[in-house]
């Protein structure tokens, strides 16, 4: 799924399959939003003048690009998580061991298909805070790119936390379940404050 074409990507999205779906496109937008900080940085190292910040843009081309190849992998990751709980469901149930198991099974698919968009949340924390040095550092031609990274990455996040909130109403293990959404509710918090301040930024460079 993540060598295809984009186009054959999103003719998979648009299709009536339920993978790839809304965990696959939240890891899409969050390598995109790293792809961009990773962009913004080469752009600037390469331009005269910048050679006190070409260290600090190759750090921040490792660290967007490890970012990259994270969400990329999530892509896949995310299909085969709710593969694997869609398959649970077709478990035998033809005794009260196989119906225990199958129980078992569905339970450990919703928390794995739930890890998933987690790990996406925490990865889009730390593409903020990336992208927060490419606004301040970056040139101001690709300016706007970090400002795009930003709301990529934002949405990203929202989008994720939306797949954490659908599969832990079916998950039993409250422990896991109000983990889960207090992450979710923290990281928001953070995310939306943290956009706000480096848009501050972009907005205030490019007057």
């Amino acid at each position: 799924m993540t060598t295809q074409p984009i186009a054959d990507f999103l003719e998979e999205l648009a299709s009536a399959t339920p993978t790839p779906g809304g965990g696959g496109a939240a890891a899409l937008m969050g390598a995109m939003g790293a792809g961009l900080v990773a962009m913004v940085a080469r752009v600037t190292a390469g331009k005269k003048g910048q050679d006190t910040l070409i260290p600090e843009m190759e750090r921040q081309i490792m660290g967007a690009e490890a970012l990259r190849q994270e969400f990329t992998a999530m892509i896949s990751a995310d299909a085969v998580a709710f593969d694997g709980l869609m398959s649970a469901f077709k478990l035998p149930k033809d005794s009260m061991e196989a119906i225990d198991r199958r129980a078992a099974i569905i339970q450990q698919g919703y928390q794995n298909a739930t890890e998933v968009p987690l790990s996406c949340i925490r990865a889009c924390l730390r593409g903020l805070a990336l992208a927060h040095r490419s606004a301040e550092q970056g040139h101001r031609n690709v300016l706007s790119d970090s400002g795009v990274a930003v709301h990529a990455l934002l949405a990203a996040l929202r989008s994720a936390i939306l797949n954490v909130q659908i599969n832990v109403p079916a998950i039993k293990d409250q422990t896991f379940v109000d983990a889960a959404l207090e992450e979710a509710r923290a990281a928001e918090e953070e995310a939306r404050t943290s956009a706000a301040v480096t848009l501050g930024v972009v907005t205030a460079r490019l007057s």
